[in-house]
């Protein structure tokens, strides 16, 4: 991150510490498309991400104090607080009502080629609601085995576990050899 850039969030921290209305429609503003882009990952109605982006906001606005631009940008540390109240709020609206069985839908792989990127997050959708969490969590949003296991409640190895499952789901609808997945876990940096 660039000095100036590192700079302003530094004064955002502090100005929407100390309540400055100002500072917090910037970062509102700055932040919204990328955490709605985050929580979109987890939560598919639109009503409920909407909701879960206002908690976001309100637990990234009372601990903005302690942000630390030298540890990271503003924008990564606030998705991480959107991530986990999306997880949060998916656990709790799961436990309140009941949810349909998983749908299976049969993909051919020439299909893919034509299929919008909605329409393959829709499809992404029809995979157990544990495994796809990890997929995200790990592959999209490049946390550890350890965090997605501090951040959803489950162990190391089960998170191993739920990410090979969904690894194979993936494969056995649209047909991949394998080396698709890999290339979307390499990091480059």
């Amino acid at each position: 991150m660039e000095a100036h850039e590192e700079a302003r969030e530094q004064r955002w921290a502090r100005d929407c510490g100390e309540g400055s209305r100002k500072a917090q429609k910037e970062v509102f503003e700055f932040l919204a498309p990328y955490l709605r882009g985050a929580v979109r990952r987890y939560i598919f109605d639109d009503e409920e991400v909407q909701d879960v982006l206002q908690e976001a906001f309100i637990r990234v606005f009372r601990s903005i104090h302690k942000f630390d631009a030298g540890r990271g940008t503003l924008r990564s540390w606030s998705a991480r607080i959107a991530v986990n109240v999306a997880i949060t709020e998916g656990k709790r609206r799961a436990r309140q009502q009941a949810l349909p069985g998983q749908v299976e839908l049969q993909v051919e792989p020439k299909v893919l080629e034509d299929m919008a990127l909605q329409d393959l997050v829709t499809e992404l959708q029809g995979m157990p609601e544990d495994q796809y969490e990890v997929l995200n969590l790990h592959l999209v949003d490049g946390f550890s085995h350890k965090e997605i296991s501090d951040m959803i409640g489950i162990t190391v190895d089960l998170s191993r576990q739920r990410l090979a499952r969904a690894r194979k789901w993936v494969h056995t609808r649209f047909e991949l050899s394998g080396d698709e997945m890999r290339s979307l876990n390499q990091n480059p940096a």
